[in-house]
C-alpha cells in the first residue's frame, strides 16, 4: 500500500493573563506578538499509522502525551506510535497537566494552579485531537526529499560561548495536491526574550517559518539542553527574533536547497529506559546553597561585573532555587523511566528525548526531538556535574544518568538495524 501523509494545524493562543512558562517568576500574559499552533502529522505505512504533534509551547510532560494519545487513539494511532513534542519557547505557556503524572508534586513548582490554566490545556488536547484528526482525514502520497547540513549560527555553548557541535536535519514534503511541509530540527533554545517579556511568542521560530513559503512548517528543537542564544543573541526584543530567524531561515532552504527526492522508508523503536533520580539534599543544606549562591551573585552586581558575569551567577542562584524545590518535593523518588521512540526514516535516525538534553551526550549521525512525550528536565553529562552548571542543579537525574541514556539508545539504533 505504500505511505501516505496529512497535517494540518490550528491555533491554541492562550487567553491573556495566562502564565508563561520557562523563567522563574511570575509572568502572565498581556499581549500576543506570535500565534501558537498545534502542528499535527500522520504519517500512514501500509495500513499501520503513526502521529507527530508539535505544540509552540515550553514543555510537554508525559501526562499530556497520555491524554492526547487517549483523544486520538480511534485514529489508529497508538501512544507507542505517537511523539508529542513542544519548541520549547520561553514565550510560551508551559504544557504540563496540574496534578497529574510521576512527576506531578515536582511540576508543582512550575504549573499554574489556577483553574483557568487546567482549562486551556484542555484546549491544547482538544485542538491535537482535531489536528489529528483532520490530518487523518487528508492522507495523500507524496514525495520526500532530506538533508544534513550545519546549524544555523544563532546559539552556542551557553557556559563558554563555543560554537555548538549541532546539525541541521531538513525534511520536506510534497504531497500529490501539491502541499508543502517541510520538518527542520536543530538543537537551540528559544531564548532571544527574557524574562522581561509578557507577550505569546515562539521567538525565533515565527522568523525561520516566515522564510520557508510552506503550507506548514514544523521545528523540532534538538540536543539543546546546553545550547542558547545567551552569547549570540544582540538584545532581547522582537527585532533580534526576526533578525535570528532570517538567518535560520537561510539556512534552512540553503541545506534544503539541491536535496534530491528519496524513496520513502520507516522503521522503529519505543522503550521505557530507567534512569536513576538524583539523592536531594536535605532542605537545610539545598537553603544553605541558595543563600551562598545569591550572595556571590549580588557581590558581583555590587561591584558592577559586567553583564554576562552577572547573568551566569544569576543562573546558578536559579539552579539552587530549584534545588531548593526538589528537596522539598522529590523524597521518596529512586527511579525515572523517560519514554524513548527510535526511528529510522529515509535512512536518517531519528531520537526522541522526554527533556533538556545536553549537545555533548547526542549521538554521531541522528537527529534528537528533544522535549517530546515528557518533561524530565536536564538530561546532562558529567562535566556539568563537575562544573556545578546550573542545568546539573536543575536535573532530576542522577550524575552519570545522561551517559547511561545514551548507552541504552545505543543499544536500541543497533536493534534498528535488524529489523
Amino acid at each position: 500500500m505504500g505511505m501516505r501523509i496529512g497535517f494540518a494545524k490550528m491555533e491554541i493562543t492562550p487567553p491573556l493573563g495566562t502564565e508563561l512558562g520557562g523563567y522563574a517568576g511570575y509572568r502572565p500574559c498581556s499581549g500576543v506578538h506570535d500565534p501558537l499552533y498545534c502542528k499535527a502529522v500522520v504519517l500512514e505505512q501500509d495500513g499501520v499509522r503513526y502521529g507527530l504533534i508539535a505544540l509552540d509551547l515550553m514543555c510537554a510532560d508525559e501526562s499530556l502525551h497520555q491524554k492526547i494519545a487517549e483523544a486520538v487513539a480511534d485514529l489508529g494511532l497508538s501512544k507507542e506510535r505517537l511523539i508529542v513534542c513542544a519548541i520549547h519557547s520561553h514565550a510560551a505557556p508551559a504544557g504540563l497537566v496540574p496534578g497529574e503524572g510521576a512527576l506531578a508534586k515536582v511540576n508543582s513548582t512550575i504549573t499554574p494552579r489556577n483553574a483557568e490554566f487546567a482549562d486551556y490545556i484542555r484546549q491544547v488536547i482538544d485542538a491535537a485531537a482535531v489536528c489529528c484528526g483532520r490530518a487523518a482525514a487528508g492522507l495523500e502520497k507524496f514525495e520526500v526529499r532530506t538533508a544534513r547540513g550545519a546549524a544555523p549560527a544563532i546559539g552556542s555553548e551557553r557556559h563558554t560561548g563555543k560554537a555548538p557541535m549541532g546539525e541541521l536535519t531538513v525534511v520536506q514534503f510534497k504531497t500529490e495536491s501539491g502541499k508543502n511541509l517541510v520538518i527542520y530540527n536543530f538543537p537551540c533554545h528559544p531564548t532571544v526574550t527574557n524574562a522581561a517579556n509578557l507577550q505569546v511568542s515562539t521567538d525565533f521560530v515565527a522568523g525561520i517559518e516566515a522564510q520557508l513559503g510552506a503550507d506548514m512548517a514544523i521545528f523540532l528543537n534538538g540536543a539543546a539542553g546546553d545550547i542558547s542564544t545567551r552569547y549570540t543573541r544582540r538584545e532581547s526584543t522582537f527585532d533580534e527574533c526576526e533578525r535570528m530567524g532570517k538567518i535560520a531561515g537561510a539556512q534552512v532552504l540553503k541545506v534544503m536547497e539541491n536535496a534530491p527526492f528519496v524513496q520513502p522508508s520507516l522503521k522503529g523503536i519505543h522503550a521505557n529506559i530507567t534512569l536513576d533520580a538524583r539523592q536531594v539534599d536535605t532542605p537545610e543544606d539545598a537553603e544553605n546553597a541558595h543563600r551562598e549562591h545569591t550572595k556571590r551573585w549580588q557581590e558581583a552586581v555590587s561591584r558592577g561585573e559586567d553583564a554576562m558575569t552577572v547573568r551566569i551567577l544569576k543562573s546558578y542562584v536559579e539552579g539552587a532555587g530549584v534545588n531548593l524545590e526538589f528537596a522539598q518535593t522529590m523524597d521518596g523518588i529512586r527511579e525515572l523511566n523517560l519514554p524513548v521512540t527510535v526511528f529510522r526514516f529515509c535512512g536518517l535516525d531519528f531520537i526522541s528525548i522526554p527533556g533538556e538534553l545536553f549537545s555533548t551526550l547526542k549521538p554521531e549521525n541522528t537527529s534528537v526531538i528533544a522535549y517530546a512525550n515528557g518533561y524530565y528536565r536536564y538530561i546532562c553529562d558529567e562535566n556539568a556535574y563537575e562544573a556545578g552548571y546550573y542545568e546539573a542543579m536543575a536535573a532530576i537525574i542522577a550524575r552519570g544518568q545522561g551517559e547511561h541514556l545514551m548507552k541504552e539508545i545505543h543499544k536500541l539504533l543497533r536493534r534498528l538495524d535488524e529489523i
